[in-house]
């Protein structure tokens, strides 16, 4: 197979994943599997850059260049907390985490955006808008009842907040579609700067 799916991505530690995966289990309880496809805690990352299918000779190119930019920079911290939906409350299409869009994260994204032009993907249109996605609603959830009972599920949760967790490297992920969801797996790993600010 000479095409890779693949994504560039912050992972999180598995602690974290499962502990945000079981702090959340009241929103799947009340908002049910139809309505809403939850992500599986190990598939729970802050996407830099969605690649999709990706020649294996231009991702080789691609490690090079990310470890070559991001080697200067250094680790830093990041908050995870609170509770939303993209695009909007009335109208809810994904069920996110949030994530402190520090400049620090910023511009390690748009670090990540320039390499990955160098090898021919299209830059984002869209602004930035670091988050962990919890799930994504599903065709079924697109009625007028089921958008309610998101919203008023939402409106009713707790405050989230994760705390802080260290960034000191990217990832390139495969990600293989299966009739279970999509699998996840390194493939590269960049590590930033090991000076802390």
């Amino acid at each position: 197979m000479n095409v890779i799916r693949a994504f560039i991505a912050i992972p999180l530690p598995a602690s974290l994943q499962e502990q945000i995966y079981s702090e959340t289990q009241p929103l799947r309880t009340q908002l049910g599997h139809e309505i809403i496809r939850w992500v599986p805690p190990e598939n729970i990352h802050i996407t830099l850059k969605f690649l999709g299918d990706t020649e294996k000779e231009k991702l080789e190119k691609l490690k090079r260049l990310l470890a070559k930019e991001i080697i200067e920079t250094p680790s830093f911290e990041i908050s995870v907390k609170d509770l939303g939906v993209f695009p909007n409350i009335s109208r809810p299409s994904v069920v996110w985490i949030g994530v402190e869009n520090s400049g620090k994260l910023s511009t390690l994204h748009q670090s990540v955006q320039a390499v990955a032009s160098q090898i021919g993907s299209v830059p984002e249109k869209r602004q930035f808008s670091a988050h962990l996605t919890l799930g994504r609603v599903t065709r079924k959830g697109y009625n007028k009842q089921a958008r309610f009972q998101i919203c008023k599920t939402l409106e009713e949760s707790v405050k989230y907040n994760f705390g802080k967790v260290l960034v000191n490297s990217i990832h390139i992920f495969q990600s293989k579609l299966t009739p279970k969801g999509a699998k996840h797996s390194t493939i590269f790993e960049a590590r930033l700067g090991d000076f802390f600010e």
